[in-house]
Order: structure tokens, then sequence, then C-alpha cells
């Protein structure tokens, strides 16, 4: 019988998470003033991997796996005094810088995505927190959840570009964290409603790259072109309106252009109006009955609109990222009333994630989701 083959797990973790790459982060972030007892590379592992086991996450637990290791007592004032604004700058850093050196990042889109040259995935997630945690993270709902977190995340799905995560308090809407700029020339862009914005869509028009979101129930644009006609006693589109006609299209797909006004940013204290022309997709949902729609500014030669379908359907890794970080690595388990420690521990559980998909993504048995995404062809492989 065949011995099993054993891999090494402490090897690449060592790697990623390097001692003189933590004391590099220490210095350029000031987590540590001044060297005390706690030392700051045990501390960063334990934060990361020391409540993996247990029901409840707390800094007792990860005080306790800091004894565990070093064999020696802390002080519980002391421990909790190292979760400071340096230290979550340190994990932060570490999150950012990590992300792009993950195993298996770096691979080219392939098929009819290869004309792009990354594919970036925005989205945002929220999580209850202590009700005294109100000032700093003031909730939608005040009368449920009067405090809560939101975690921004934008991943570049190849690893060629910069991926973030950024933590504002659960009221801040989701659009205008988002900001575009030159860095999306060449790019394609998948957002769901909440970062839906008519401004967004023209600056990332300008900057050179390219977006697919859904198209919001209010947003009954008017047609000022077909691009795929159909043969037989068809609707005429032309001048008609998306959501007027939807329902009485009986087509499988829906494919046109429309004008989209939209009021450009205040300049010398006035605000003008301009419209932009952008692509509506619709295809047929047989089960529900009802049509499935995006806008884009994806040219009809680039991608046909069921390969818009399938590339937006793309946008669902980064939910079960989400709920992965929720269910498995404790994301919304956040007990504490501190601000710093609260905000150190969403950055350990994404740390822990890299951390775990580190060793399979280095054996060649990573599932499919998680934080390395699929990079595939719309037609064959979605």
């Amino acid at each position: 019988m065949a011995r099993p083959r054993t891999f090494n797990v402490r090897k690449p973790l060592v790697k990623l998470f390097s001692e003189n790459r933590i004391e590099n982060l220490v210095r350029e972030t000031g987590a540590v003033k001044r060297k005390r007892k706690v030392k700051i590379a045990v501390l960063f592992w334990s934060v990361v991997l020391g409540f993996g086991t247990g029901r409840e996450r707390s800094i007792s637990g990860i005080r306790r796996s800091y004894e565990k290791t070093t064999g020696q007592r802390i002080e519980e004032s002391s421990f909790y005094d190292r979760f400071t604004a340096g230290f979550v700058k340190l994990l932060k850093k570490m999150v950012t810088t990590t992300i792009s050196e993950f195993p298996g990042m770096g691979r080219s889109l392939r098929g009819t995505l290869s004309q792009f040259s990354d594919l970036v995935i925005t989205d945002g997630t929220i999580m209850k927190l202590h009700d005294m945690l109100a000032r700093n993270f003031p909730g939608v709902r005040t009368n449920h959840s009067p405090a809560s977190l939101k975690m921004h995340a934008v991943i570049s799905v190849t690893g060629k570009g910069d991926s973030s995560i950024k933590l504002t308090p659960g009221r801040r809407h989701d659009g205008p964290v988002f900001r575009v700029g030159s860095w999306v020339k060449e790019k394609l862009l998948l957002f769901d409603l909440g970062y839906y914005r008519y401004q967004l869509f023209s600056c990332i028009s300008r900057s050179g790259g390219f977006f697919v979101s859904r198209l919001k129930s209010f947003s009954d644009l008017e047609i000022v072109e077909v691009n795929r006609t159909c043969h037989g006693r068809s609707i005429a589109l032309v001048g008609e309106r998306i959501q007027t006609i939807v329902d009485s299209l009986k087509r499988e797909v829906i494919d046109v252009m429309v004008d989209v006004p939209y009021r450009k940013r205040p300049y010398a204290g006035s605000r003008r109006c301009a419209t932009q022309r952008l692509r509506v997709v619709g295809v047929l949902n047989q089960d529900a009955n009802c049509y499935h729609l995006f806008i884009t500014n994806i040219p009809p030669d680039s991608l046909s609109a069921e390969e818009i379908a399938n590339v937006y359907a793309a946008r669902w890794e980064i939910e079960l990222l989400f709920r992965e970080l929720k269910s498995q690595y404790r994301l919304a388990d956040l007990p504490s009333r501190k601000k710093h420690v609260v905000e150190a521990l969403v950055y350990a559980s994404i740390l822990t994630l890299i951390a775990s998909r580190t060793p399979l993504a280095v054996k060649g048995t990573l599932p499919r989701y998680g934080m390395t995404f699929q990079v595939l062809s719309p037609k064959n492989d979605f």
C-alpha cells in the first residue's frame, strides 16, 4: 500500500507571514512604541490563529493561546493594551500586502475576458456591534442595531491589481466609499445595486474602464437603439421605455442602447446636466418568467448579452467569501466594546482566511470559492 504524501503546512505560512515582514510592518505602522513583555510576532499569530477552536471568540481566548505558545503568563490589562491603533494598522497592512501575493493569484483572464486587464469585484457586508460603540460606528437601524460596522471589499480577481478592505460605520452608504480613477483603465468592474450611480458609470467610462451592474427597477430609460433584432411579429422597441414594455416581451434576450441623463459634479458653484449612452441587456429566466436586466458600457461586439449575464454571476464569489468569513472565521463575532479591538478582530478574520487558504493553494487543492477566484471564460466555464 502506498504511503500517503506528507505536506508541510507551516512552511508556506511562515513564508507568507514571515517574521521579517512582521517586524518591518511594526516599524512602518508604529504598532510598538517600546518593547515590553508581549512579543509582537507571537501576538500576531495568536490573534490570527488563536480563535480557531472553541465556542466563543474572545480576547481572553486569544490571551490563553498566547500564554500556551510562549509559556509565560500575561496580565489581562497588559494584553489588552497591545490592541492599539498601531496594531490595527499592522493587521490592515498585512491584509493588503498578502492578498496580492496569495498563491494562485497573478493569472490572466481567459477566453472572451482576455480583452480586459483585470476583473474587479466590489461589495460590502454589515456586522452588528456592542451598543456602546454607537458613537464610533452608528448603525442603520437605531432601534435594532444602534452600532454596526460595514466592511467594504474591492478584490482583484487576477491579483495583478490592488485589492483593498475598508471599514466604515454601518450607516455609511456603499456608493461614496467606492472611488474610481485612472486605476480602472481596461478593467471590468462588477458591483451590485448599492453602488448604482449614473455619475459613477460616467467616471468609469471616462477613465477607460468597463462595468456591469444590475438595472434598478426605477430606471425606466428610453430605448434609442436596438443591438439585436428579432424576426417575425416583434414589438418595435426604439422610443419605448425599458420598464414599461419589459413585461410584454417574449424574446429570450434584450439588447438595446439607452441615453442616461445624470448631473455632473459641482463646479464653480453650479452643476450641469449631461447624457451618456449605455447598454441594457436582459436575459429571460424561464422558471421565474421574468428578465434579469443589466446595465453596462461594454460594446455589443465585445461581449454578447448572454456572456454579460454569465460574467455578472462571478460577483457571487464575493458573497461566498463574506459567508465563509462569518460562518467559519467569526467575522461577525465581535464581542468587545473597544473600537481598536473590534477593528483588529475584523482584520484578523481576513488573515485567518488567507492563512487557511495558503497551504491548500500551494498543495493545489483549493476549493472553487474563497480568496482565489476562478479566472474563467464566460462562454465555457461559468
